[in-house]
């Protein structure tokens, strides 16, 4: 991109959390002079926690939901000593260890909120809130998703309820004022499976409901597969020859059984809960997945009672589309945040983000990059923002270039259709989902980092096979690299130990030849009919029926894992 002689830096980047330090290295890789402004006076983002419920960040026992390979920088691993799904004071501690080990801290100005943005003569000029206007090249935008609480379902669903609503972004944990009251969560996102649990474990409420009132798929994200089995990070099943295999963007063809069973025991549980409560239309991987599936045990232990969609609500009671009314002292949101860009100009920060390229640059002007908005069906939002942030980076360092503005318009043409078809069941309520495995494609093959495995596996055949048998990772974009090639192959070998063996991939292509899971999604249909149907409610609690149903269900007594958990309280290093 062209540089200016009349500018502070090349690239000032607004926000130190995950997202920001992953630009602020990318830009140095590409010898750009960057300048990270953070309004707090600490950086990590939402991973630096505080007591202060105005600020946005993690609740006091929160772990990732995704697991250390699908979420530590390429370069970097985390240590082994935290497990695979680390809590959040881990991961403050690896994230000051990136910026020690890439020397990000001089390049990054705390108490630095930006207050306005505006670009004039082709130089951005940035205004923090002391006063200071700082100007750069370009521009990039990393202050996170969480930033305004979503209040939207209550003005439309809740504006006559007398009860007290909350909202879950002011939460730091488990409220014991709502001990002995009637509570409902409402929301289908790994904060309500959280909010579910922390408060049947500490807080005791005189009842529990759950509230999905658009559906939800659900995925368990730390399980035994067999009880013979070590336990181990689900979301590892995602490597080239997987997902070659069983495609995400065909539902995972030969490998839904599995994910069904290892969610919930059973190998027709439709959309890996079972419960008609909490169904959509969506077809699997067509929907954002909550990986934090154990709340749902609850459920099946009679301790939460599932809910549909609202109908109405007067006074403290709420009417549900199914008939039943129930009555509640408190209901809690868990209905997402907006994202808020008061600082952009008003031109900018009115578009959708379907209007930007790749959900990464402004369309109008490349100068202008949001890195860490892009959410993934499953996976991590760091592993996207790395390779937004390595796109980004060559970008404005002028090593790669971008398709002319009318490609750049068709492409953002067809990636909007695409996503419209895809998401078509769903409320796209989250306008940044996409489908991880080929939108990070796409990012790599345009920076030219999409791995070549056949070069590799003529070269070496133990590493080709080593890299495509390994769950994915963000540093397949370094294998084309000779000069961190063996430290990528390295993480990968660690990352594949006990993930996938020559059997079951066999069990996998037998399942897709036999349309084993198309055959388990007519039967989920047929047990969700009888689910919604009188007669079933009429006979389920029959003794026949009750004891037809253990003897059903009798397998998944013996054979499922649902007490296998990473320890919510540990482990964690000390500060």
């Amino acid at each position: 991109m062209e540089s200016h002689s009349n500018v502070d830096y090349d690239v000032i980047v607004i926000g130190a959390g995950w997202s920001g330090l992953l630009a602020c290295k990318n830009m140095l890789e590409e010898n750009l002079s960057v300048l990270v402004l953070e309004k707090r006076d600490k950086l990590g983002g939402i991973w630096c926690y505080t007591d202060d419920p105005s600020t946005v960040t993690v609740m006091k026992r929160t772990h990732c939901t995704s697991s250390s390979c699908t979420t530590e920088m390429s370069d970097f691993p985390m240590p082994t000593e935290i497990g695979d799904f680390p809590h959040h004071k881990d991961i403050l501690e690896y994230l000051h260890a990136y910026c020690v080990k890439f020397d990000l801290y001089d390049h990054i100005r705390l108490n630095s909120g930006v207050e306005q943005t505006e670009k004039v003569d082709g130089v951005w000029r940035v205004r923090t809130d002391n006063g200071t206007t700082l100007k750069s090249t370009s521009l990039v935008v990393c202050s996170g998703y969480f930033t305004k609480a979503d209040w939207s379902y209550k003005e439309k669903h809740l504006s006559n309820f007398t009860g007290v609503v909350e909202h879950s972004g002011s939460y730091k944990g488990p409220v014991m004022e709502h001990n002995g009251k009637r509570v409902l969560v409402v929301g289908g996102g790994e904060m309500a499976s959280d909010i579910i649990t922390y408060w049947h474990e500490d807080v005791k409420p005189a009842s529990l409901h759950w509230c999905i009132p658009r559906g939800q798929h659900f995925f368990r994200n730390y399980s035994k597969i067999l009880p013979w089995k070590k336990p181990q990070a689900l979301d590892k099943a995602s490597s080239f020859i997987l997902r070659s295999l069983a495609p995400h963007k065909k539902g995972k063809p030969g490998m839904a059984w599995v994910c069904r069973w290892t969610t919930s025991g059973s190998l027709i549980a439709y959309q890996g809960h079972g419960i008609p409560q909490f169904r959509n239309n969506a077809r699997f991987f067509r929907s954002f997945v909550n990986k934090n599936a154990n709340a749902l045990d609850l459920i099946e232990d009679g301790i939460v009672v599932p809910k549909g969609k609202m109908s109405c609500c007067t006074g403290n009671t709420i009417e549900y589309e199914d008939g039943s009314i129930e009555e509640y002292d408190v209901v809690i949101l868990c209905t997402g945040f907006s994202t808020e860009f008061s600082f952009l100009p008003e031109q900018i920060r009115n578009k959708e983000f379907s209007e930007r390229f790749k959900f990464l640059f402004d369309a109008d002007d490349p100068s202008l990059a949001f890195v860490g908005f892009a959410r993934p069906i499953v996976g991590s939002i760091p592993t996207i923002a790395e390779s937004q942030s390595r796109m980004a980076a060559r970008l404005f360092s002028g090593r790669i270039q971008l398709p002319n503005p009318d490609q750049r318009h068709q492409i953002m043409v067809d990636d909007a259709d695409f996503y419209q078809d895809y998401f078509k069941a769903t409320s796209r309520r989250i306008d940044t989902l996409v489908e991880m495995g080929g939108y990070l494609e796409h990012l790599a093959q345009m920076t030219g980092t999409y791995p070549d495995y056949w070069s590799l596996f003529k070269q070496n055949p133990r590493d080709g096979l080593a890299a495509m048998l390994a769950p994915y990772h963000g540093c397949v974009n370094l294998l084309n690299d000779p000069e961190h090639r063996e430290m990528a192959l390295a993480t990968l070998r660690r990352h594949k130990t006990g993930t996938i063996s020559w059997i079951q991939l066999s069990w996998i292509i037998l399942g897709r030849l036999l349309w084993v899971d198309a055959t388990l999604d007519a039967l989920g249909t047929v047990k969700y009919k009888m689910q919604t149907s009188k007669t079933w409610k009429a006979v389920k609690d029959y003794k026949v029926i009750s004891f037809l149903n253990n003897m059903w269900t009798y397998p998944k007594k013996c054979l499922f894992d649902r007490t296998t958990r990473f320890d919510l309280n540990g482990p964690v290093s000390e500060n």
